[in-house]
């Protein structure tokens, strides 16, 4: 497997560095190279980088506000000359934190974990049943100052979150969040696999794994059935065949 990824940083030794290390990687093929935020964020909406490498300190836009314009599938290395910011990088879900004076092996270590990374990603996808496979259907989304389409057999759950909702997916570590309604969304998508638990949730009907104690829960996620959806809900679950 080959990783795109491209590079933002202000310093032109640590970008020597950079490209000198990624050139020795053979799964690494660098798209670019950039010092100014805006110009690497324009180019990153032309390009599908997979990787980005980040250089925390930088005038116009720091690395960590730079990360949270991002598509949620691209993977993030940070590089500082400071350990400070490395709290606030790791709850943006980075791969790793680099100090400036990192070796070679550092950083292969930290590249192995973006290769280990989408290789799940492609795995979860490819193992995913063959009767999900099959259908098809998808929508298409505003999300982070671009129109991407989403398939439908990915969703697990969605989230309201005041005029935006999160789209929570099985093979994507971070919801992704789109400005639109739940009223626009539940009507796009298919009753017969979908179906409206709360205000506030709309559910994937086959990855219902366990409902207890008026919850249906996912992983460590409850997700509440509210009252006005209950008489819905439990006709759908009557219908089930529950032994």
């Amino acid at each position: 497997m080959t990783i795109t990824c491209a590079i933002l940083e202000n310093d032109q030794s640590m970008i020597n560095t950079l490209q000198k290390y990624i050139e020795q990687t053979p799964f690494l093929t660098l798209c670019g190279v950039y010092t100014n935020p805006m110009e690497a964020l324009s180019k990153y909406y032309e390009q599908q980088i997979q990787l980005f490498f980040i250089g925390i300190e930088n005038d116009e836009m720091n690395g960590c506000q730079f990360c949270q314009l991002l598509n949620n599938s691209t993977r993030v290395i940070f590089i500082s000359s400071d350990k400070e910011y490395a709290a606030d990088c790791f709850r943006l879900d980075a791969l790793d934190y680099l100090l400036s004076n990192f070796t070679y092996p550092i950083f292969l270590d930290a590249t192995n974990k973006a290769l280990r990374w989408f290789n799940n990603k492609k795995s979860t996808i490819l193992n995913l049943p063959e009767k999900e496979k099959e259908k098809k259907p998808f929508v298409y989304i505003k999300s982070e100052y671009k129109v991407v389409r989403l398939d439908l057999f990915r969703i697990n759950y969605i989230e309201s979150l005041g005029d935006y909702i999160k789209i929570y997916c099985t093979d994507e570590v971070k919801p992704i969040l789109s400005l639109c309604s739940m009223k626009s969304i539940e009507e796009v998508l298919p009753e017969d696999d979908f179906i409206r638990v709360h205000r506030s949730y709309i559910v994937r009907k086959e990855r219902i794994i366990e409902i207890k104690k008026g919850h249906i829960v996912f992983n460590s996620v409850n997700i509440p059935i509210g009252d006005s959806y209950r008489k819905k809900f439990q006709n759908y679950i009557d219908n089930l065949p529950i032994l």
